[in-house]
């Protein structure tokens, strides 16, 4: 048949136009999506080994290195604090291979302005009954760069608790008095914020400024909401457990329904006037019972992050917040997590915290995007390495900020 057969054919038969146009175009829209959207988690299109690529944190591992090995040398010249305004407490315990402590401090400091690193206080836990068993004890750096390291500095008895937990491997008992115990010394400090970061982080350049414009903001944002205290500001969070809900899924119900309405609607409204020939009761039929199911499925498949991107800014987030790796204070909320840990004493810190939080009502701040970045390569909560992990990553390797690693784009 002649190409001016063809149209002709297709011309009197507007249903089946219909149907090839737009399963052209979908085929177009499934090929930019596969190629836009590989980075969300969500999304159905997500590419693991894309996705979990570490762009940005790779920069930023090789300046904390640079850093590190500057710090050791004797010409290494301490910025003390001046009336510091923040206590940053580390609990680092030592590692089978990397020590990731070295890092996550060195980009913690690693381009801070003088009058910047003058406003930290800055408390390093060798979390190990004998100190010598972390390789980073006494290395020039961490006396050069910490402004207090600290051993445990306990009685007898809870020395030897500490003593069995490390023999038995008991991490619920000992992560929540080691971050009580940090927590504490950062409250003696007297700062007016304390911020408790994980050791197997990365810090992005120009953190502590967005830091502390980020606390400004929840103050001022928690006085027009309601008369709630508001528990901590979140510098890390993980995009994969901030999909499409299933708690939310009457919500998607009713407004794909309202799309697939509104759809023949307009069709309907449009045939009024013209295209009266074209736009048949078959066409109408075929947009809402076809295209309008297969655009919303695939809006759904494209993902939440990628539909639906947060601006930056600073947002509560009262739910699926993951983890601990760098939670922000008030010094007075500090006391009143350092009484709840003390009252539960065996968990996991986060989930503790979170629990309290649910049943106290209170108010959690999240800074968008991710100041940190999770590099741990194992959980103390346990791992599921194997050909049966999920995208054959760890439980502690799948802890991913995706927005930390779009720093280094030029749109940023």
């Amino acid at each position: 048949m002649r190409p001016g057969g063809v149209l002709r054919w297709l011309g009197n038969r507007p249903g089946t136009s219909a149907f090839l146009a737009f399963f052209f175009v979908y085929l177009a829209l499934l090929r930019y999506c596969s190629q836009a959207y590989y980075r969300d988690p969500t999304s159905a299109f997500f590419d693991p080994v894309r996705g979990y690529e570490p762009r940005y944190s790779a920069e930023r591992q090789n300046d904390a290195d640079i850093f590190i090995r500057n710090a050791n040398l004797t010409t290494y010249v301490q910025t003390p604090p001046q009336d510091p305004k923040m206590c940053i407490g580390i609990a680092t315990v030592a590692r089978e291979q990397d020590q990731y402590v070295r890092r996550t401090i060195g980009s913690l400091i690693d381009g801070l302005e003088p009058s910047e690193r003058e406003q930290i206080f800055l408390v390093v836990l060798i979390a190990h009954t004998d100190p010598r068993t972390h390789p980073i004890y006494g290395e020039p750096w961490l006396t050069n760069v910490a402004d207090k390291t600290l051993l445990y500095d306990v009685n007898q008895g809870r020395r030897q608790n500490l003593m069995d937990w490390e023999t038995n491997s008991d991490y619920r008992k000992k992560a929540v008095f080691d971050y009580t115990y940090v927590l504490q010394r950062c409250v003696d400090a007297g700062t007016h914020w304390i911020t408790m970061i994980e050791d197997d982080t990365l810090a992005v350049d120009g953190w502590f400024p967005r830091a502390m414009e980020a606390l400004q903001k929840a103050d001022e944002q928690l006085s027009t909401t309601e008369e709630m205290d508001w528990l901590y500001l979140r510098l890390f969070y993980t995009e994969e457990f901030l999909g499409w809900n299933n708690e939310e899924w009457r919500g998607y119900f009713a407004a794909s329904l309202a799309v697939t309405g509104m759809t023949g609607m307009a069709l309907l409204l449009i045939r009024q006037f013209i295209f009266q020939k074209i736009i048949t009761n078959s066409v109408i039929a075929f947009a809402c019972l076809v295209c309008a199911p297969a655009c919303i499925s695939l809006y759904f498949m494209a993902g939440r992050f990628s539909m639906q991107p947060p601006l930056p800014g600073v947002y509560q987030m009262p739910k699926f917040g993951c983890c601990a790796q760098g939670l922000v204070y008030s010094h007075n909320m500090a006391l009143k997590v350092i009484t709840r840990l003390s009252q539960v004493r065996e968990g996991y810190v986060d989930q503790i915290v979170e629990a309290w939080a649910n049943q106290a009502s209170l108010v959690r701040w999240v800074t968008i995007p991710s100041l940190l970045q999770h590099v741990g390569a194992s959980s103390s909560k346990g791992d599921d390495r194997g050909s049966a992990a999920k995208y054959g990553r760890s439980v502690a390797e799948k802890i991913w900020s995706f927005s930390f690693e779009e720093y280094g784009d030029e749109n940023t």
